[in-house]
């Protein structure tokens, strides 16, 4: 009888004891190290191929600059002269203002545009296109590659072989296919596209058809 009273006794103290071994235990653990810090200027982005395009055109940005006054590379008559050519970049169009390329042209060669491009719809610009401003695309059209130092806005049904790349707004109608879009912006897409891959350092966000053609200016 009186064991039995001493294991009753034991337990009793040994559940009452639990909290405070608890306690003890959580006070001597290691310090929390806080919030961990990210740096999203130094996030990496996989747009290398762009970075490359940007850097090999540079100086050719840089002589369209200097030579603007020429009269050479005015669209009108840049566009119907032969092509350059750049061991680096191939065959290349440098055109100097703001450009639009008319529906149903077929270009071969890498256009480099100092300023805003538009293309028209049912486009082929199989050499990709590079600009230094606003770059809109119409619908039907076949790109190789899109670059922008500011903003790309592509209607339906275009397809891009290889990628789009902003520092700017990408706004992507329905019906398109792309193989890979980064952005240092927002990227804004449709339903119905068909993406590989997408990077965005301000998200990327679905959006619907009728506020689609608001920020088209529909």
């Amino acid at each position: 009888m009186i064991l039995g009273y001493i294991l009753l006794l034991s337990l009793f103290g040994a559940i009452a004891s639990l909290p405070f071994i608890l306690g003890f235990l959580e006070y001597n653990k290691p310090a929390d190290p806080g919030p961990l810090y990210i740096n999203l200027d130094r996030c990496i982005c996989d747009n290398e191929e762009a970075l490359a395009l940007r850097e090999q055109a540079g100086p050719a940005v840089e002589l369209g600059l200097i030579s603007r006054n020429g009269g050479d590379l005015l669209p009108e008559i840049s566009l119907g002269q032969k092509p350059k050519f750049h061991p680096d970049l191939g065959y290349f169009r440098l055109i100097y203002g703001d450009t639009r390329i008319p529906d149903r042209v077929e270009l071969n060669e890498l256009l480099i545009v100092i300023g805003d491009l538009t293309i028209g719809n049912g486009c082929r610009i199989l050499g990709g296109a590079y600009s230094t401003g606003i770059i809109k695309v119409g619908h039907n059209c076949e790109i190789k590659f899109l670059a922008s130092d500011s903003d790309v806005v592509l209607g339906s049904n275009n397809r891009v072989e290889k990628w789009v790349d902003a520092k700017g707004k990408i706004i992507i109608s329905g019906g398109c296919s792309i193989k890979k879009v980064t952005s240092e912006g927002i990227i804004e897409v449709a339903e119905g596209c068909e993406i590989g891959e997408a990077s965005a350092k301000h998200g990327i966000e679905v959006i619907d058809s009728s506020r689609l053609i608001k920020l088209l200016g529909g």
